[in-house]
């Protein structure tokens, strides 16, 4: 804490205090009555204001519940040499922090001081993460709430402010792109451009260009200037997806950029300088492939300064009711319809092991969502392979022959309802029983489902 306001109507304190505390390195600012504590909390915005609680033309407990709709994150002290019980309910139930009783010693002034610094270092810690997890949360970024998810977050949070470069790996649609997202958006750098690029979706003889820009006829079609992804990232971060796509030639290239930021246009002999934070994502083994020799060793320990491994939605099952609620909520609010899915229907979801990851999930609600005839999801308008894993995970040696038939029936039936774009005569047609008997069946077996 450095700036501190002393409201008192007796010079020789202020002027006693004023000097002491300047000497201890405090920014301290007076004033003796209340109208001059009113110009002096808005022109020099101190952190901390004792207020004494007699002034010539108005009360301290007056001036603080003023001072504290006007400006409620400064911490409030009252001094009074008629201290008692009421005036010390009065000042705390306005929002007084403490209460000090005159004559104030230095000593006692200064451990004062010191508990309204922690206390205010702690307050603004807290509402630092509660407006980080906002802008995760408002951001629709938020992957999960399992423990491994929240570690992942932690250590977002410890490196998001610095400009180390971040090695993001994991298999495909497991969210790396968000989590670089949350990266930036939580950095100083939350203000400038983030810029992704898919590194395997760029012809090899394109990737250069596409990052680096080029100059007016350096190639066929090179019909004017062009700035490069690294130079439009410019005071803000670049994000490299997929980045162990790129050949071992093109490797060299960027490594330059990665080591001081510099680089050359295609067709140019002057070097760029640019101020991004890089952030690179995989879902190769970038260590095998440096032991296979297929990615430069140098530009691996130059892109993995800080790894974060986001594990597959197999691994923490637990973040699939949060993820399937959140996807409903986007569309509840894209089709005003209050999708619902029952807890057999979780239980089902988690039971599937995901190999597309999130990515797979998200498509899959928006399937059942395009394919549910209410607002009541069911297992049957989620993929084929979903609903088969359903009936797998049912059957087990302890079942009866007529409950082992039961379950390939079902297994039949939805195959060729699947098959029959869900029209139940196209469906008792393939299977070569009526239709009357298909929804029977259907009746039967999955009236219960959710």
């Amino acid at each position: 804490m450095e700036r501190i306001l002393l409201v008192d109507d007796e010079p020789k304190i202020l002027k006693i205090f004023h000097s002491s505390l300047t000497k201890k390195g405090y920014d301290v600012q007076t004033a003796a009555n209340g109208q001059e504590a009113r110009n002096k909390i808005l022109e020099h915005d101190p952190e901390l204001v004792f207020l004494d609680l007699k002034l010539p033309d108005t009360s301290g407990l007056e001036l603080l519940e003023e001072f504290r709709g006007m400006y409620p994150n400064k911490v409030y002290i009252m001094m009074t040499a008629y201290g008692n019980v009421e005036n010390a309910v009065a000042a705390m139930k306005v929002g007084a922090f403490d209460y000090i009783i005159k004559p104030i010693k230095l000593n006692e002034l200064l451990v004062v001081i010191q508990k309204a610094s922690d206390w205010l270092t702690v307050n603004q810690e807290n509402q630092c993460l509660k407006e980080k997890l906002h802008r995760i949360e408002t951001s629709n970024e938020l992957l999960g709430i399992s423990s491994i998810m929240k570690r992942i977050y932690q250590l977002v949070q410890r490196v998001a402010p610095t400009d180390a470069s971040v090695l993001l790996q994991g298999e495909s649609g497991t969210g790396k792109s968000k989590v670089a997202q949350m990266i930036h958006e939580q950095s100083e750098r939350r203000n400038a451009p983030f810029v992704p690029v898919n590194c395997a979706s760029i012809p090899e003889q394109l990737l250069e260009s596409e990052l680096f820009g080029h100059e007016k006829g350096s190639f066929t079609g090179a019909t004017s200037t062009r700035k490069g992804k690294f130079e439009a990232a410019n005071g803000g971060t670049i994000f490299l997806d997929e980045i162990g796509e790129i050949s071992t030639a093109f490797q060299a290239k960027l490594l330059q950029v990665t080591q001081d930021k510099s680089f050359m246009r295609v067709g140019s002999d002057k070097l760029q300088t640019v101020d991004v934070r890089i952030i690179t994502a995989t879902n190769k083994d970038l260590k095998e492939l440096v032991n296979l020799k297929e990615f430069r060793e140098d530009l691996f320990y130059r892109l993995n300064i800080v790894d974060i491994f986001i594990p597959p939605l197999r691994e923490r099952r637990d973040d699939i009711p949060m993820l399937v609620e959140s996807f409903l909520e986007y569309h509840r609010q894209k089709h005003s319809k209050n999708f619902q899915a029952s807890t057999k229907l979780i239980n089902l979801l988690m039971d599937y092991h995901w190999p597309g990851n999130v990515r797979e999930l998200q498509n899959a609600i928006e399937r059942a969502v395009v394919l549910c005839p209410g607002a009541q999801l069911s297992i049957d308008d989620f993929p084929q392979e979903i609903r088969e894993r359903k009936q797998n995970s049912t059957v087990s040696k302890s079942l009866s022959l007529p409950e082992r038939i039961a379950d390939e029936e079902k297994r039949m039936i939805l195959e060729a309802l699947d098959e029959g774009l869900g029209q139940p005569a196209a469906a008792a047609k393939r299977l070569g029983i009526s239709r009357q008997s298909l929804l029977y069946k259907m009746n039967k077996y999955f009236s219960e489902d959710g």
